[in-house]
């Protein structure tokens, strides 16, 4: 077994000398990057120190020959009167010669045992190795900064895997130092998970009815407030606005205030009997807005107290607001429990958090389309319409990784 080191200034200028120097065979030890003529690892140059391994042919058994053993054999016979100290040489020479050769063996058993040992060592180093690769992701340096930066951001491993091995067969690794070219292969892709998108629209004939819906804590009141206000004050539709939420006097309050600010009718219903009839009086609107209470997913009361509302209802967009500060587990098992009464998604809070990869998470494993985003408190204004675009710069961030 042959052990090297080598040294120089990238991955792959450092690869070229390990397969210069020891083939396509080498085995991969060890890579690591340290600055060289660094102080304390400070101002030196960075460096790639690859130590590769290349297992070399066993020794081969050497022949028995005394010709191999710098022994010359005589072409002619040589005459001697002295025939017994001839003979007592030969013996001895016969002698030396399987000493020889019993040396030679064991030595060759010994080589071959520790190039045996060595080979199953190394099998063992790389199945440890491949094992951390399939569960870390094990990326040249020069990419492993953005596999970082994307899963400081939320997003799951096995994304930052797909983001990045999508940079590493669609870009040179001389590009892979362009942060900008890096950049927008991965916006690009995050975007194209993010694609599925759809909005409001206003009834013609008769008024479009839209339900917000989801867990306690998400902002579905204040969003529903903010559309509200969008639709009539910017767009000029006729909108009312009907909350079931009566599990929170603080939730009616608001939404009132609401109504009067804008000039919004607001009614207040107790059961599906009672929306049935408000949305019968306000049949003349556009849009028609209706705030669920908070339900707990984890309750079956509740959530058959929702059911029941919008079976009556029957909206034309029941919208599941999700707050993008959960986490992705939560994120899914709120969706698994409000999955069969969703149409459409609303992503709050966003300006509460630098790690919205969670959204990405969770649009990756789903086609329902996203409607809004909201980022503020502010009504009307800090509400947005969803595009692949502006979704995929809250998920992975405007600036470039740190170096």
């Amino acid at each position: 077994m042959r052990v090297r080191r080598f040294v120089g200034d990238s991955v792959s200028e450092t690869m070229g000398k390990v397969k210069r120097e020891l083939g396509s065979e080498a085995v991969i030890l060890q890579t690591r990057e340290f600055r060289d003529g660094s102080f304390l690892g400070f101002f030196g140059k960075k460096k790639v120190e690859i130590t590769a391994a290349i297992e070399e042919e066993p020794v081969a058994a050497q022949k028995t020959s005394a010709s191999n053993y710098g022994y010359v054999e005589a072409t002619k016979p040589i005459v001697t009167n002295h025939v017994p100290e001839q003979k007592e040489q030969k013996e001895q020479k016969e002698q030396k010669e399987q000493k020889e050769q019993i040396e030679q063996k064991e030595q060759t058993e010994d080589l071959q045992i520790q190039i045996k040992s060595m080979h199953l060592l190394l099998e063992q180093m790389n199945k440890h190795m491949e094992v951390l690769g399939d569960e870390k992701g094990v990326w040249p340096l020069v990419l492993q900064k953005w596999a970082d930066h994307l899963q400081n951001r939320g997003i799951s491993e096995n994304l930052v895997k797909r983001l990045i091995s999508h940079v590493q067969q669609t870009l040179s690794p001389e590009e892979w130092n362009d942060n900008s070219q890096v950049y927008a292969r991965i916006e690009a892709n995050v975007r194209q998970i993010c694609g599925q998108i759809g909005l409001i629209q206003p009834g013609i004939d008769k008024p479009r009815i839209v339900a917000l819906i989801g867990p306690t804590g998400v902002g579905k009141t204040t969003t529903i407030g903010k559309l509200a206000a969008g639709f009539s004050i910017v767009d000029k539709r006729k909108v009312a606005l009907i909350t079931a939420d009566t599990y929170r006097v603080a939730a009616v309050e608001q939404l009132k205030t609401f109504g009067e600010i804008i000039g919004v009718p607001v009614e207040v219903v107790m059961t599906p009997a009672g929306l049935n009839e408000a949305l019968h009086i306000h049949a003349d609107k556009e849009l028609i807005f209706i705030d669920t209470a908070g339900r707990s997913p984890h309750h079956d009361v509740h959530m058959s107290e929702l059911r029941a509302f919008l079976d009556e209802a029957k909206p034309d967009f029941t919208m599941l607001v999700m707050s993008a500060t959960t986490q992705s587990a939560d994120q899914h098992r709120i969706y698994q429990r409000f999955q069969d009464l969703t149409s459409h998604l609303i992503f709050t809070k966003l300006d509460e958090t630098g790690s919205a990869g969670a959204i990405l998470n969770f649009l990756s494993q789903t086609t329902l389309p996203t409607a809004y985003v909201t980022n503020g408190q502010n009504v009307p204004d800090d509400i947005e319409a969803a595009t692949p675009y502006r979704l995929a710069r809250y998920v992975i961030g405007e600036e470039m990784p740190n170096e």
